[in-house]
């Protein structure tokens, strides 16, 4: 099963897990886990994927998570979940951003076929949504040769050193137009008014689908990332896929919904400002966020 990855999705309210090969085609797949405690079910999740692929974690070559953003503890426990299976078992450990992901799977759908511009809007609470707006870019020909060096570049699901799968369908490769971006309900229509046509998709499109301008194409099949549309995106030869467990960290956007509480005169406040050592890792942003309201 060589080229198989192990892929895991824990950004939204649905955790999911999934055996995929080299190609994209999902060997196996877990239920989704839709509860307040889905990500701590995601062992689970992983054992249901290989029980339906027949398979174990000796088979797998890559381990890839969903890196955000999306809920705190979710992100967490999902990138954790990765990190520890990935060093158990002597695997490469990737991580995607999950909006991307979300793209990917708009862009790979029917009606994506006939769309140039994808917005991923993945539900942040607090009366925000994540977003981010993505463009197709053309593998072949002229279109491709005059593409950003960026989307050129050869990053991307195979490190240095790992041969290219053949035969491997390609699975949609974006650019982004606009960057992870943190928007107020009340804004949204305004961010959307320049993308006019543009296909919309996510938990953030479903629930606030009244917000959405008339302009704009909503693909409710598309409800959130997932397992295998991260593993797709990793194929996809992203050049925002991270590699490696320093690099492969989680996408918060934003800061933590609740903050600790400081337990005397003196202590500080995790992600206050303060000495080094007050501000757990990776407690930051890992990607560039604008806040639509104060």
């Amino acid at each position: 099963m060589s080229g198989t990855i192990l892929a895991l999705e824990t950004s939204s309210a649905v955790a999911s897990a999934a055996v995929v090969d080299a190609r994209g085609d999902p060997l196996g797949q877990s239920r989704p886990a839709e509860s307040a405690w889905q990500a701590r079910r995601l062992l689970d999740c992983v054992d249901e994927a290989f029980a339906a692929a027949g398979s174990s974690l000796r088979d797998v070559e890559t381990v890839v998570c969903g890196l955000g953003p999306g809920t705190f503890t979710g992100l967490r426990i999902g990138v954790a979940t990765a990190r520890a299976l990935a060093q158990a078992a002597d695997l490469r450990l990737a991580g995607v951003p999950s909006l991307e992901a979300l793209a990917v799977g708009l862009a790979a759908g029917e009606a994506g076929a006939s769309a140039s511009t994808f917005v991923p809007l993945i539900d942040g609470r607090r009366g925000e949504v994540f977003a981010a707006v993505y463009r197709r870019v053309e593998r072949a020909g002229a279109d491709a040769a005059s593409a950003p060096a960026e989307e050129r570049s050869t990053s991307p699901a195979t490190p240095a050193g790992s041969a290219e799968p053949a035969g491997r369908p390609d699975w949609p490769r974006l650019q982004p137009l606009v960057a992870l971006t943190v928007v107020g309900l009340d804004d949204l229509a305004g961010f959307l008014a320049p993308w006019p046509g543009a296909l919309i998709g996510g938990d953030g499109a479903l629930l606030h689908a009244g917000r959405l301008p008339p302009a704009v194409v909503t693909e409710r099949a598309v409800a959130g990332p997932s397992a295998l549309l991260a593993a797709r995106t990793l194929l996809g030869g992203s050049p925002r896929v991270t590699w490696g467990f320093g690099a492969t960290l989680p996408i918060y956007g934003r800061e933590p919904d609740a903050t600790p509480r400081a337990t005397g005169p003196g202590a500080t406040i995790p992600g206050a400002s303060g000495p080094p050592e007050a501000t757990p890792p990776a407690a930051a942003p890992t990607a560039a966020t604008r806040r639509s309201r104060p």
